[in-house]
């Protein structure tokens, strides 16, 4: 998910994170895993997601 530049810092990020956290849980989901960049992870972690490992980027490209 990405915010384009003139509409960040309104809420929308978090309003999208909340419905879809609503949506999974109500479908019973009881843990959930997020990739994130480094410019999301204030705006996770105040919904309370934590930190658990670092993830690579790779592309194989034959």
């Amino acid at each position: 998910m990405s915010t384009e530049g003139a509409h960040r810092r309104r809420g929308l990020g978090r309003f999208v994170m909340c419905v879809l956290a609503d949506h999974a849980l109500e479908q019973g989901a009881s843990q959930g895993v997020l990739g994130a960049t480094g410019a999301g992870r204030a705006l996770y972690e105040t919904l309370g997601w934590k930190k658990h490992a670092t993830l690579a980027e790779c592309v194989y490209r034959p």
